[in-house]
């Protein structure tokens, strides 16, 4: 099917006001259009349970994709395994996603259960040919070198530096993760980098920043006010 556009939206991280705002502006349409959610739906955020509930829904959608960031990874591993693998999860945020859903979970029972079952269906990462050109969508990246059904669960949702200056492959790469202006100062807008890799995580729980769409096809960029 030759789509209208391919869109991929950054790390969300519980702005979901500013999530909506960037919605409005992007018009998506299911029918169209093909959409990819690049992960980190929850934490550090004040509406991180709308921003989780929005991703479930949409993911029900055809022609959308929700992916696994590493946020989802540590709720996924705090309630499943508790102990120390999941003790990183509430210092990065998640205790503020945790009491949300402490509250939920007072409304309904089974929230937990359909959170999780969902982070669990996650893929790492969507690979699709667009117009004749190889594109990967990843939460944070590939191992430089290692075939993609090779790649781990690591590398997926927690590489930065080393994907970064070393990737050399032919496909298109459109991931977050790491927010633009942790990489250069100021800068709350997608970077692409000389060896076909773009990063579309724009600090969205930052004070300025933003939540990004890319249409892959066009080159087209829409943010949150």
């Amino acid at each position: 099917m030759k789509y209208r556009r391919v869109l991929a939206i950054g790390d969300m991280h519980g702005k979901f006001t500013r999530l909506l705002n960037l919605i409005h502006k992007v018009n998506f349409d299911p029918e169209q259009d093909f959409l990819i959610l690049l992960g980190d739906y929850i934490d550090r955020g004040d509406e991180n349970m709308r921003c989780l509930r929005w991703a479930i829904e949409m993911s029900q959608k055809p022609n959308v994709i929700a992916l696994r960031g590493n946020h989802e990874q540590m709720m996924l591993y705090f309630y499943m395994l508790g102990g120390s693998e999941g003790s990183i999860w509430l210092p990065n945020g998640g205790s503020l996603t945790k009491r949300e859903l402490d509250i939920w979970l007072r409304r309904e029972p089974d929230a937990l259960e359909r959170c999780l079952d969902f982070i669990n269906d996650r893929p790492l990462y969507h690979h699709m040919l667009i117009n004749g050109k190889e594109y990967i969508f990843v939460h944070a990246g590939l191992k430089p070198g290692v075939p993609l059904k090779k790649q781990t669960e690591e590398s997926l949702l927690w590489i930065r530096t080393e994907f970064y200056q070393n990737y050399s492959g032919s496909a298109e790469v459109v991931c977050g993760h790491s927010p633009t202006p942790y990489l250069m100062p100021d800068r709350y807008y997608p970077i692409r980098f000389n060896n076909r890799i773009t990063i579309i995580d724009t600090g969205s729980f930052l004070p300025r920043g933003k939540i990004s769409c890319l249409d892959v096809i066009s080159g087209q960029i829409w943010q949150s006010d």
